[in-house]
């Protein structure tokens, strides 16, 4: 009886190895080779670097929205110097220029004068500059800044001539310009009062 005692010992061992080499195999099929590189493609630096890349490959530069921006927001205050000298709200060479809430501000300012029987002779003198590019965003966008000199550019009562008794000289301008479909105009102008700058 006591010699079949390790026979059934060495058989208990076995068939425990057995089960665990079984019970370690199945594991490996839980997981598949496959997964590891996966996840090592998914979080590789140049993943990285290739998601990051249509942000810093813009199809517009800096430099050519600045340019933009500040030629139309120029274009704007001499459609507007012109109609402003018969004060005519209905000029259309403003909407060339301006849009949305700008052209109907600079409208409004035309009108308010032309009810009042004024107009403005002269010209102003622009100083402005770029304070910020949104190129990402679409449609780019671009912020000015800008301490408009009207010392030269007076009110005048429109039958008589005689010079309106009105101030004239710094007035800080904030305006935004928009680029739509390619075609860029001021969207949004502040003009605030004399000595603001």
């Amino acid at each position: 009886m006591q010699s079949g005692r390790p026979n059934s010992l060495l058989f208990r061992v076995a068939i425990a190895a057995g089960a665990m080499v079984v019970v370690s195999g199945c594991g490996a099929v839980k997981q598949p080779a496959g997964d590891t590189p996966v996840l090592n493609q998914s979080f590789s630096p140049g993943s990285q670097t290739t998601v990051a890349a249509p942000t810093s490959t813009s199809p517009v530069r800096d430099s050519d929205a600045v340019r933009a921006a500040l030629d139309a927001y120029r274009g704007m205050w001499h459609q507007l110097t012109i109609a402003a000298a018969s004060s005519n709200h209905q000029v259309n060479g403003l909407a060339s220029h301006a849009t949305g809430q700008a052209l109907t501000t600079l409208r409004g300012m035309l009108y308010d004068d032309s009810i009042a029987g004024l107009v403005t002779l002269g010209q102003p003198t622009l100083s402005p500059r770029v304070a910020a590019v949104r190129i990402p965003e679409v449609p780019i966008e671009a912020d000015i800044v800008d301490c408009v000199d009207t010392t030269s550019w007076r009110k005048y009562k429109a039958r008589g001539g005689v010079a309106e008794n009105r101030p004239a000289g710094r007035r800080h301008t904030s305006a935004v310009v928009r680029n739509t479909d390619g075609e860029w105009k001021v969207s949004k102008v502040k003009i605030n009062d004399v000595s603001s700058c």
